[in-house]
């Protein structure tokens, strides 16, 4: 039994390891300020009004 503790344990650690590069790797990660899309034409998504006028009534 003492191999499967030492064996889960080592697992345990490099799951571990794995999440902890994932997080730094999603805080290394920055979304483009709205100006900045604005700037580069590209669509926003935050208070966006469809190009087709309002949609209709059900």
């Amino acid at each position: 039994m003492t191999d499967h503790a030492a064996h889960d344990d080592d697992l345990l650690r490099r799951s571990q390891e794995s999440i902890d590069e994932a997080k730094a790797a999603a805080a290394e990660v920055t979304e483009p300020e709205e100006d900045e899309l604005i700037a580069e034409d590209l669509p926003v998504a935050d208070d966006a009004e469809p190009t087709d006028g309002p949609a209709p009534a059900a």
